[in-house]
């Protein structure tokens, strides 16, 4: 008889139902979404790649804009790109273009196919712009962290310069979830977590700000400070954020504010890659 798989890395990965605000939080970013691409110049739904979520959700900002890709969490396995049509409404009015792409998802495909799509879609969103811009940001947040940072790892050094990666409430170390009920859809192993870690590659180079909600579980803040500080021994300039009284679903509620923590920081990295620094 196969004996059970431990799972004792279970509460600090998996607690949606301890968070009952849940539904609330994601009613509104619904209702902030549906608003933002009622308002905002926008291009929904472009193709990138065969399957049905190879899609992304283009917000330009106007001619010479740098790009922000931003990158939906939900554990690889669950969610869509609609649900955070508000950033652009944060970011555009800051004079970012922002493009929201989806992927497909566990146990459908496996994480290192996602990673892929979502490097695949990259090229899809810049062949759509009018001109390459400037520079370029990753963002994601919880599993679209991890994405955010595979994609700016794969992706720096290249023909158009990354000026910052920034990760909400990202995971960066992907063997602890070996021991949660997750990997029953993930279905990682040892080796498989390992190549997927961005804790465990070469940093990219760039700029990292990585947010974390000061209420969020240990293990949330474990990640995000170890990231930060993985990235700094590079020699990169790298910062840790905890937003107070934020948790893992309302943290992006922050940019549904008129001061921002995040648009600003976002602002910040992006006026300083401008100097040079």
């Amino acid at each position: 008889m196969t004996a059970a798989p431990r799972l004792d890395n279970e509460a600090g990965y998996v607690f949606r139902d301890r968070h009952p605000e849940r539904g609330e939080v994601y009613r509104r970013y619904d209702e902030a979404s549906a608003a933002a691409r009622a308002r905002l110049d926008c291009r929904l739904d472009l193709r990138y790649g065969g399957h049905a979520r190879q899609r992304f959700d283009l917000f330009p900002a106007g001619p010479g804009a740098p790009l922000l890709v931003f990158i939906h969490g939900g554990y690889w396995q669950s969610l869509d790109k609609e649900r955070f049509s508000f950033v652009a409404s944060a970011l555009v009015k800051r004079g970012f273009t922002v493009a929201l792409p989806a992927y497909p998802l566990a146990p459908e495909v496996r994480v290192e196919q996602i990673v892929r799509s979502v490097d695949t879609a990259f090229d899809a969103i810049v062949a759509t712009l009018d001109a390459p811009p400037p520079f370029w940001i990753a963002c994601g947040h919880s599993a679209g962290g991890h994405l955010a940072a595979m994609l700016a790892i794969a992706r720096s050094g290249g023909p158009i310069p990354l000026a910052a990666c920034i990760a909400i409430s990202g995971i960066f170390d992907l063997e602890p979830l070996i021991r949660t009920s997750l990997n029953r859809a993930l279905a990682l192993d040892l080796v498989s977590a390992q190549d997927l870690s961005p804790c465990r590659k070469q940093p990219a180079d760039c700029r990292l700000l990585a947010y974390v909600g000061a209420d969020e579980t240990g293990e949330f803040d474990r990640q995000s400070r170890d990231f930060a500080r993985h990235w700094r021994r590079s020699g990169a300039q790298s910062d840790c954020v905890a937003l107070r009284n934020r948790n893992h679903y309302t943290i992006l509620s922050d940019l549904l504010e008129q001061r921002s923590s995040i648009a600003e920081g976002i602002v910040g990295a992006a006026e300083a890659f401008r100097r040079g620094e």
